[in-house]
């Protein structure tokens, strides 16, 4: 589990509810709205207009560390689409007393409309999670170091009496690690925002937050912090000279040291 990842999504839906011509329809890792089967490409036409956001493939190259909290490059994914089944009827605003179909509002209805309407929500999407008045979106780029690589993919079919045409837009990012103990989200940093954002929703998101600040443990002492970070083994930090002392607590107290010289006597040191 990577909990940016999961921050990634929550503050990309909760950027772009309401900004878009998707309006509140925006989605975290629905499963099967696009789908395909033996007439093409299809969409739920129940979701309506819609943004489905998940996170995809990632990668790190932690260096020569053995350090599991690295997130690297994630694929931040948004799929949307549009289906004739998402026609309207709406008054004409140009010929009083008739209706028109409408997809994009105010516009009839017509084939280029699908490639418009997909241009026009992905346009938006970007825009929203570049604004600056937008608190989900500025604490989800303060978890992103730098975009990587844009890419749109488009798919479409004319299934019968019924076209369908879809795009995803795929942000590959650099996000930042895991925090990795409870001193890694110090007041004001992106991810203690992101939980002052649930801690500030509805009791869903309270839930998760709550869930989420769980899996942070608070910081052990100096040198198991240490060890933990790096990734060394018990073994490793004994043949640095750091090993522990069997059966020594907080109050235990060195009276004496021996070092160990190669090619000569031990040294003995006291207190």
């Amino acid at each position: 589990m990577s909990l940016v990842r999961i921050a990634l999504r929550m503050l990309a839906v909760k950027a772009l509810k309401d900004r878009t011509v998707a309006g509140a329809n925006v989605l975290d890792s629905e499963i099967g709205i696009l789908g395909e089967d033996e007439n093409g490409l299809n969409i739920k036409p129940e979701k309506g207009r819609f943004i489905a956001v998940y996170t995809d493939d990632a990668e790190a190259k932690p260096d020569e560390q053995r350090a599991f909290h690295e997130n690297g490059l994630v694929n931040l994914c948004l799929e949307y689409g549009v289906t004739d089944a998402m026609r309207e009827e709406v008054d004409d605003p140009d010929h009083p007393g008739r209706k028109m179909q409408v997809i994009f509002p105010t516009i009839p209805h017509a084939s280029r409309m699908h490639d418009f309407y997909l241009d026009i929500l992905g346009r938006q999407i970007r825009s929203g999670l570049s604004d600056g008045k937008n608190e989900a979106a500025e604490v989800l780029r303060g978890l992103i170091r730098r975009v990587v690589k844009v890419t749109c993919e488009r798919a479409g079919s004319d299934r019968t009496g019924e076209r369908v045409a879809a795009q995803k837009l795929t942000f590959t990012v650099d996000a930042l690690q895991d925090p990795q103990f409870l001193q890694d989200v110090p007041e004001g940093a992106p991810f203690s925002r992101f939980l002052a954002l649930l801690a500030a929703g509805d009791a869903d998101d309270q839930k998760l937050g709550a869930l989420i600040l769980d899996q942070i443990p608070v910081s052990p002492e100096d040198l198991e912090e240490a060890r933990e970070r790096i990734g060394l083994t018990l073994t490793e930090l004994g043949s640095l000279g750091f090993e522990y002392v069997p059966d020594a607590d907080e109050d235990s107290e060195i009276s004496n040291v021996t070092i160990d010289v190669a090619g000569g006597q031990p040294v003995e040191v006291g207190t």
